[in-house]
């Protein structure tokens, strides 16, 4: 079981340690399994210094969507992956953002892994209809850049839940911001604020 912890980070399932925020990208990586990382390159995707306004860097990296070079990598761990983010402008070194996705393999076959679940004080995120999930946290409000259910941001917990579709009977992506985020208070002020002021596919998509 992967459990979110606010304003901690991520403990990891089978004893593998707890993910805290502010922690290195090198120290991150200590205590992944190196058979299970993959680093990426650069691709479809802008690092913080090539977006014209902030607002528009800030909303891509809520949605996963900023390329940070310390930051190139993420990890599967039974039929889930986490990817990880820095903070905004001057903390991009520090762990502040933590995605957990399921696997498209574990999700839709029978003979597929089985799901870690994703708990937020034991509610497993991925286990239950989105409906069922919407209805027991608090404090939910959704995404004005999306449709009903397809994205929902729960601002004091600091989770975002999303799925590909609203007609997807459970959530597919869950992000837990750590108090490193709010370094991007420069930019604008919260997330949904930002995303239905900015776009962060500017200067990526032509």
């Amino acid at each position: 079981m992967l459990e979110l912890l606010r304003e901690v980070g991520v403990e990891l399932p089978g004893g593998a340690g707890l993910l805290k925020f502010g922690m290195t990208p090198g120290e991150v990586l200590e205590l992944l399994p190196p058979d299970r990382v993959t680093h990426h390159r650069q691709c479809m995707g802008l690092t913080l210094d090539q977006y014209a306004e902030l607002r528009h860097a800030h909303d891509a990296w809520l949605g996963g969507l900023l390329f940070e070079p310390d930051w190139n990598f993420d990890a599967e761990l039974d039929g889930v992956v986490l990817g990880f983010g820095g903070g905004g402008p001057g903390v991009t070194d520090r762990l502040a953002r933590v995605e957990i996705q399921a696997g498209n393999q574990a999700r839709t076959q029978a003979e597929g892994p089985e799901v870690t679940p994703v708990a937020w004080d034991d509610i497993d995120l991925f286990g239950y209809p989105a409906a069922e999930i919407v209805a027991v946290l608090p404090g939910v409000t959704a995404s004005p850049a999306g449709p009903p259910l397809a994205e929902m941001a729960v601002d004091e917990l600091g989770l975002r839940l999303s799925r590909a579709t609203p007609t997807v009977e459970r959530w597919e992506r869950v992000t837990l911001l750590g108090p490193g985020s709010g370094s991007w208070g420069a930019c604008c002020a919260g997330g949904l604020v930002c995303a239905e002021q900015g776009d962060g596919l500017v200067g990526i998509m032509y």
